[in-house]
């Protein structure tokens, strides 16, 4: 018998003894994740801005707030890019 698995906005059916993700599904993720990382290492201050910035007007980030948003971004692609090789050996 088959199982439905829902991941996202996808179903796909998994047979027993077959991996219950859908590369393809997971790859996407992976990319997603890993230009949510590029967002936030290059430009910070959109999410300062979502986060923090459309409360105050006329308010600028501190650096070191920048620097964390930075690192995070550096920690999201690392994840991003652990997520796509996991895809990408189930092949």
């Amino acid at each position: 018998m088959f199982r439905q698995v829902f991941l996202g906005n996808l179903f796909f059916a998994a047979a027993p003894g077959e991996p219950s993700v859908n590369p393809w599904s997971l790859a996407f993720f992976g990319i997603l994740v890993l230009i949510v990382g590029a967002v936030s290492l290059i430009y910070p201050q959109v999410f300062w801005y979502l986060r923090i910035g459309h409360k105050l007007k006329g308010v600028n980030p501190s650096r070191l707030y920048l620097l964390t948003l930075r690192f995070g971004g550096i920690l999201t692609i690392a994840v991003g890019i652990i997520i796509i090789y996991y895809a990408w050996i189930m092949f």
